[in-house]
């Protein structure tokens, strides 16, 4: 591990979140295929939203809700999918990586951070275009849509948790075999985002786009990072098969 390293991992992950804003312009046909459906499904739960709602506000007892306490407004684990703690841990992981020469570690933290840094950005420009009530706010009304932007209790629209959280899902499960750890890892991105369901933070429809948008990117870094290893790869293959050079000097005397 070295300097040099350092500095090519640091740009490798702005590299990465600059690959993420330019994808549209280098999207496939079935990217924009799922794109579409994924535009319609958003569609679909807007009538799902109150429905949603209403259950939660007349069931707050109910055992499913129970589950998802750890991760609500009083529970311990709540900030997880948040910068405030989410930026820290993808940290650890690079340091961690750094210290023990571990680049795969390296990569778990930074990979997260690239996903993190989507996350942020596209939310905040879109907290400044729209407004969206949330629902604890709306009574009851899933169309509450303005523009532009507003205060906090108007950021309902995309979830954050669940685009942070499926982000780094999304990317450590592409990028390493993590075996029966993975159903793990998606079940705590999931149960992150829907605890913000059952706070009425945010409606089903945006919890959907957070987590579409957030597995999106985590797959796209993975993928960045697998051209990059097989970049690596090719090139100490042919450092290894290029014969050396043998140059001899003979002289007469």
């Amino acid at each position: 591990m070295t300097p040099r390293t350092t500095a090519h991992e640091i740009g490798d992950t702005f590299e990465d979140l600059g690959s993420l804003w330019a994808s549209p312009f280098h999207a496939r046909s079935k990217d924009w295929a799922g794109a579409a459906a994924s535009v319609g499904a958003f569609a679909l739960l807007l009538s799902v939203d109150p429905i949603v709602d209403r259950w939660v506000v007349a069931h707050p007892r109910a055992a499913v809700l129970h589950v998802l306490d750890p991760f609500r407004e009083q529970g311990p684990l709540l900030r997880l999918a948040t910068a405030r703690n989410l930026v820290p841990i993808a940290l650890g992981l690079v340091i961690a990586g750094a210290v023990g020469d571990n680049r795969d570690l390296r990569e778990a933290g930074y990979g997260c951070i690239a996903g993190w840094g989507l996350s942020n950005t596209l939310r905040y420009a879109i907290y400044a275009g729209v407004a969206r009530d949330r629902p604890s706010i709306s009574d009851g009304n899933q169309f509450r849509w303005r523009m532009p932007g507003g205060k906090w209790d108007q950021h309902a629209f995309p979830g954050g948790h669940a685009m942070n959280a499926f982000a780094c899902a999304s990317f450590w499960t592409k990028r390493f075999d993590l075996g029966a750890g993975e159903p793990v890892i998606y079940a705590t991105a999931a149960m992150a985002s829907l605890a913000r369901i059952a706070d009425r933070r945010h409606w089903t429809s945006d919890t959907f786009v957070g987590a579409v948008v957030g597995i999106a990117a985590g797959r796209s870094i993975a993928a960045s990072y697998r051209r990059r290893e097989a970049k690596r790869s090719a090139g100490t293959a042919l450092r290894v098969a290029r014969p050396p050079v043998v140059i001899l000097w003979r002289g007469a005397f």
